[in-house]
Formats: C-alpha cells, sequence, structure tokens
C-alpha cells in the first residue's frame, strides 16, 4: 500500500514536471499546450486561450501551436506577428473565395475578366503573406527545438559519459 502511494506521488511529480513541455489532444478535440494555453475548434478556425484569457482566433492549429511557442519562450514580436498574418491571411482567404465564386455565377464574360484580373494581384499579395507566416511558423519550430535541446543539455542527457573522458 504504501509503495503504491509513493509510486502515484512519483508520477505526479514527474507529470507536474513533463507538463511545461506537453501538447495533448483532449477528447472534445481541444489541445493543452504546454500546460498554460488551450487551442478549441470553432466554425472557422480555432480559438486560443492564455489561462483563462482569451488571446484570438486562428485559422489554423499550425499557427495557433506556433503562437503558443513564441509566446512562452518570450518572443512577443513574432507572436504578435503570427497572429496579425494569420489572420489577414484568413480574410485574404475568404475574400479571394467569395469574388471567385461571384466570377463563377456571372454570366458576362466581361465582368467574370475583370474579376478574375483583380483576383491576381489579390492571389499574389496572399503568396506573400503566407510566406511571411511560414517564416513566423519556421521559427516558433526552431526556438522550442532549440528549448528541448537546452533542456536536454542541462539535464546531462547529451553528456558524454565520465568513464569515457
Amino acid at each position: 500500500m504504501n509503495s503504491l502511494k509513493e509510486f502515484e506521488r512519483a508520477l505526479q511529480q514527474e507529470f507536474r514536471d513533463l507538463l511545461p513541455n506537453t501538447i495533448f489532444k483532449d477528447d472534445d478535440g481541444s489541445y493543452s499546450v504546454f500546460g498554460k494555453y488551450r487551442i478549441e475548434p470553432v466554425n472557422p478556425g480555432y480559438r486560443l486561450y492564455c489561462s483563462a484569457t482569451e488571446v484570438g482566433t486562428f485559422n489554423t492549429t499550425k499557427s495557433a501551436l506556433s503562437w503558443c511557442i513564441a509566446d512562452k519562450h518570450q518572443a512577443y514580436n513574432t507572436a504578435r506577428e503570427i497572429l496579425e498574418l494569420d489572420s489577414k491571411l484568413g480574410a485574404m482567404t475568404r475574400d479571394i473565395a467569395a469574388r471567385t465564386s461571384i466570377a463563377e455565377h456571372s454570366k458576362q464574360w466581361e465582368f467574370r475578366d475583370t474579376i478574375g484580373t483583380k483576383l491576381e494581384t489579390k492571389i499574389i499579395r496572399k503568396k506573400k503573406v503566407e510566406n511571411e507566416l511560414t517564416k513566423c511558423v519556421n521559427w516558433a519550430k526552431y526556438i522550442q527545438q532549440r528549448g528541448f535541446n537546452n533542456e536536454t543539455a542541462r539535464t546531462g542527457r547529451n553528456q558524454p559519459n565520465k568513464a569515457s573522458r
């Protein structure tokens, strides 16, 4: 009986130690991130909470998770940029889809042609925003990976054996 309680206590301590680095999906489809953030699916997109405060709505979990990583590592400018670019990309995507739908349903070829011409510049601008967002997401991945590497170095897991020196 005593050993079971000791095992539970050790397991709880290990879980508390790992919680700041865990990401898991709950049964309701939401994500718990680093024990501090929550990403919930909404229509459309994903709503992000930091503790109990709503941060914003993202179009993808990838962007929401990247925001969490940037915030966790105190890269606040990157986090702000991710939120802004994701929001801008979502608006551009919806705008392009709406205009494309209008053009497809039009019976006047001149009107369709005019919308098509206008859409070309919007598509180019959307691609630029996508590239900027990808850079921010990749930076967040990098700082998270760097954080994992620092953590393993601190715990001594990557250090050579004393006997091998």
